[in-house]
């Protein structure tokens, strides 16, 4: 009875010589792996599908009318008002591959651990350079920072604090033109941070100060884990993000992303045609996506910088 293959980790019953003969359970696992990873949908917004690789928008678009609200008297003419513009920009997208091979001596001396280790490190390679296209257009300028009063991994370090400023700057962004009392009315509700600072954060007395009577029993440094929300906030992690900065956003409004290509794995094909995998006796499949990422509202996030000592 042939073997029945839904995974590359199927147990002692998946062989790579299944692998290579389900060209679609490769594929099928890379992006389970891949998905529901990415800090990208829980940032940024889904702008839809491009179909050229270029998006237009516009930067600091007032989120208010251009003129207020009219009194109007009986039978009076009910005004019109323009909508605002931000400035014109254009995000181009940018495609990322990689492949993986499965050789014929993998196949024919069953090297599975091999093949697993090869999907890992694809799954990882794709992950790191999605965050790290996420970084360099979240470091847009245009973006507001604020210093740490200290670096989060010293003992004078304001870590609730910081939040704070972030969170104040967030919300109190203006529009470049306007009336004194015009704000975009961002808030700010994410928070993201590098891995590598969740034994600042549990080793930090102010940033547990709150956590005593009814909330002790929720204190990270009891707990071992960092808290769901910080400061009223989702908070979120990355190995890949910035080691020496956090983000304070308002999520799903600071940027956007659209697709030209969604990701795409192809099943398991031989090089180059021909019996055992080809001239080269090998079989791979090509993880692709092309993707546009773009920040229209940057005043709806602020960094917190220096917040490590090194």
């Amino acid at each position: 009875m042939p073997t029945t293959v839904t995974s590359v980790t199927d147990g002692g019953r998946t062989t790579v010589a299944d692998l290579v003969g389900a060209p679609l359970a490769i594929p099928a696992r890379i992006i389970e792996m891949l998905q529901g990873t990415s800090v990208i949908p829980a940032l940024l917004r889904d702008a839809g599908a491009n179909t050229n690789g270029l998006v237009s928008f516009e930067e600091s678009t007032p989120l208010f009318l251009g003129d207020d609200v009219a009194t109007v008297a009986e039978f009076g003419e009910i005004p019109v008002a323009a909508g605002q513009r931000g400035l014109p920009r254009i995000s181009i997208g940018l495609k990322d591959a990689l492949g993986i091979r499965v050789s014929l001596e993998m196949r024919d001396e069953n090297k599975l651990d091999q093949v697993n280790t090869q999907v890992r490190q694809l799954v990882n390679t794709m992950l790191r350079a999605e965050v790290r296209a996420l970084r360099a257009t979240l470091l847009n300028p245009a973006i507001p920072t604020v210093p740490a009063a200290a670096a989060w991994d010293t003992p004078t370090a304001r870590i609730r604090h910081d939040i704070f400023a972030a969170q104040e700057i967030v919300a109190s962004a203006k529009p470049d033109t306007g009336q004194d009392d015009d704000t975009f009315a961002f808030e700010a509700d994410t928070v993201v941070m590098h891995g590598g600072l969740k034994p600042a954060l549990m080793d930090n007395d102010e940033f547990l100060a709150i956590y005593k009577d009814g909330l002790a029993e929720e204190n990270p440094a009891y707990t071992g884990t960092l808290p769901r929300t910080i400061a009223g906030m989702t908070g979120l992690t990355s190995r890949f993000w910035p080691r020496d900065r956090v983000l304070v956003t308002e999520a799903g409004t600071v940027g956007f992303w659209s697709d030209t290509r969604p990701l795409g794995v192809t099943p398991l094909y031989g090089e180059g045609g021909g019996p055992n995998g080809g001239p080269t006796e090998s079989w791979r499949c090509d993880a692709t996506r092309k993707r546009v990422l773009g920040v229209d509202q940057p005043k709806a996030a602020c960094w917190i910088t220096g917040v490590r000592s090194a």
